[in-house]
């Protein structure tokens, strides 16, 4: 039979047909309506994700905002082709404009445009005698970075006088700097997903799961409409239906509790060994969600990936329960292993070795890129990429050289920089290949760069500043898996590929994008955040900083930590067993699992919102083959990606409506 990955794989790339016929240019109309789309996404979205509490327009498996607009602008490019065909969208157009969307609106979620404000005033705002930050703390934060008036970082948290507007004056020098150092930090990020994009589409042949529902949208027809794309599948709708009336009963439920409601998220299963001794109340935490884009996606990418997704947090429950069973109780605080901390290094280490797995596999390319420094005329490049790989790793040395300049004015050293950016490369190379391969979007790591040379290195290997410099820049961009843009870059690059635009040039428009993006993210966030004060509106993200900034900051300052040992030998071990996995999948066919789960398994987002609903679409999918075939899979297959578009699409008419009607309490249905 037919792999399933393989399935995939040929209808993701485009038909002989498809790959004849000339390439599709960038209008300036695609131009203008992908700018018009930041600009809304990004301004409205303070608004809906943080005072109404609602909708992000970054989150989720496939970006809330993006394929909502993208869908919407179908719709109505339908009315445009049957009364008025000479301003019809064309496919082309529609894509364009929804990969402009997708590489910048991420910095505007939590981790990035968020962090860099509470980060700027959290140190001095939460200031107490009791945890002498004004010692610890304040001393090693670059004045640059501060506010010229401390005064007003109460301003941010407890909301401005009325009528007192948002005194820009004191914020323009850290908005600034910060800026600038996104935009670089975002332009090499981009230049780094360009030196691999072309290999990981035509040589590795990546499926890229989540491009299908973009591709699926917008059809066939030069012209999409409802009637020429997967919108005129009934079995799509069927799909369609099933998250949407989920989701509109639960909010039916906040405004009328006589409404029932089905709770699906966040099922506290692991109460039950509440009070067990060891070791099975090392269990008391796991929690099953159903989400419903997440069971669409699993049902579509390679069946050993996603059994791997689940299995792999089955092996990390299992590998807890065993130190359990050794007398290691994780929750004592007096062991000399954190169970915990053990494995998520595990996983560390076996990130950075599949980094350099993907490093050797695309090695002919980042070669070809190197060549091409010392040639007139460059290698043949793809005319669908929006950027030669000449300039990609021009552009790449060019921006981190200024990265590690800015980083330098604030006191980190060379070797600092390098063993941070290092790290965090290595996890956005990795995070875009589970991406391209899994679909999990988003992916998140138990342990950060920061935490990583912290516990291998000690607190005794940093001076303060370069230390509050690390954590502060580890939390806002290297953390958070939302606003890197590498695995939406990688998805533009092959949505691109896929329906035949001429990239040349896109480079440009993406980083101006970028920029409308820092500009107006800021604005939008302080006009809206300000007046009602952040600590108003929940813990997260705002007090993020507090937690990871200043806290870890004030101790190591007080009382440097020495190196772990058990933790380097975590890391050397997950990076071993990581290469055994992909020495079986590579040698033997029949080896049924990939790495991908591995990196994963022990994360917040694997336990609260991802293993059960991998279960369930593995288990669709694995059912589907076995007594249906390939023909039964592809006829099911709009109902699955039916399951991924109603929950997203749904949301928005749902959030402005509690907007309008003031209903401001979140619910789980809403957290992915």
């Amino acid at each position: 039979m037919e792999d399933r990955g393989q399935l995939a794989l040929a209808e993701a790339r485009p038909s002989g047909r498809a790959s004849s016929r000339a390439l599709a240019g960038i209008t300036p109309r695609a131009v203008v309506l992908g700018a018009v789309l930041v600009v809304v996404l990004v301004i409205t979205n303070p608004y809906l994700a943080f005072v109404a509490d609602f909708w992000t327009v970054g989150s989720g498996a496939v970006m809330n905002g993006p394929i909502a607009a993208l869908f919407l602008l179908v719709l109505f490019n339908g009315a445009l082709k049957r009364y008025t065909p000479r301003y019809a969208l064309t496919r082309p157009e529609l894509l364009v404009s929804y990969v402009m969307t997708i590489v910048c609106v991420g910095l505007a979620h939590s981790g990035g445009l968020p962090y860099v404000l509470t980060t700027t005033t959290a140190p001095f705002y939460f200031a107490t005698p009791e945890n002498q930050w004004t010692k610890l703390v304040w001393p090693y934060y670059p004045v640059g970075l501060q506010l010229s008036d401390l005064r007003y970082a109460a301003w941010f948290w407890e909301g401005a006088p009325p009528g007192a507007g948002v005194p820009w004056a004191v914020w323009w020098r850290p908005l600034m700097m910060w800026g600038t150092f996104v935009f670089a930090l975002m332009v090499a990020t981009a230049c780094l997903a360009s030196l691999v994009r072309r290999d990981w589409i035509e040589r590795q042949r990546l499926t890229f799961p989540i491009v299908e529902l973009p591709l699926a949208i917008t059809g066939d027809d030069p012209h999409p409409s409802l009637r020429t794309s997967l919108l005129s599948n009934r079995l799509f709708w069927l799909g369609f239906a099933i998250p949407a009336l989920y989701l509109l009963t639960d909010r039916l439920n906040i405004i009328f509790p006589t409404v029932p409601a089905v709770r699906l998220q966040d099922i506290e299963v692991g109460r039950a060994f509440i009070g067990m001794p060891l070791p099975w109340r090392v269990w008391s935490d796991i929690t099953v969600s159903i989400i419903f884009p997440v069971i669409g996606i699993s049902y579509l990418v390679p069946k050993e990936v996603s059994l791997s997704l689940w299995v792999f947090y089955v092996v990390y429950r299992l590998h807890i329960l065993v130190w359990a069973m050794c007398g290691v109780d994780p929750s004592s605080g007096t062991a000399i292993v954190d169970p915990f901390s053990f494995h998520a290094f595990m996983e560390t280490g076996g990130v950075l070795a599949f980094c350099g797995v993907i490093l050797w596999r695309s090695r002919g390319a980042i070669a070809m890129a190197a060549r091409s420094l010392f040639r007139r005329r460059a290698e043949e490049d793809d005319p669908t990429s929006p950027l030669s790989q000449r300039a990609a790793l021009i552009g790449f040395v060019l921006a981190n050289a200024f990265l590690y300049a800015w980083l330098a004015r604030t006191g980190v050293p060379a070797w600092n920089f390098a063993a941070l950016m290092g790290l965090a490369y290595a996890s956005m190379l990795c995070s875009g290949y589970l991406v391209a391969s899994a679909g999990v979007m988003f992916p998140s790591y138990s342990a950060n760069p920061s935490s990583v040379l912290l516990r291998t290195l000690g607190g005794t290997a940093f001076a303060p500043t370069s230390l509050a410099m690390t954590l502060a820049v580890d939390s806002m961009f290297l953390t958070e898996g939302f606003p890197c843009p590498l695995p939406q870059i990688l998805h533009g690059g092959k949505l691109f590929h896929s329906a035949r635009i001429r990239g040349r040039g896109f480079s440009w428009i993406a980083l101006g994008a970028i920029g409308i993006t820092i500009v107006l993210g800021f604005w939008a966030l302080l006009v809206v955040i300000q007046p009602r004060g952040a600590s108003t509106l929940g813990i997260w993200p705002w007090i993020w900083p507090k937690w990871y900034v200043c806290s870890p900051l004030a101790a190591e300052v007080r009382s440097p930590s020495l190196p772990d040992p058990w933790l380097r030998g975590a890391l050397g071990l997950g990076a071993v067993f990581v290469l055994a996995l992909v020495a079986l999948q590579t040698r033997f066919l029949w080896w049924p699992l990939s790495p991908y789960g591995f990196f994963i398994g022990s994360t917040y987002l694997m336990n609260h919102m991802l293993w059960a609903s991998i279960f369930i679409g593995w288990a669709a999918a694995s059912l589907t083959l076995r007594y249906g075939g390939l023909r039964l899979f592809r006829r099911l297959r709009p109902i699955f990606l039916g399951l991924v578009l109603g929950y997203y699409i749904m949301k928005l008419p749902i959030a402005v409506l509690s907007t309008c009607l003031g209903i401001t309490q979140r619910t789980g249905s809403f957290a992915y």
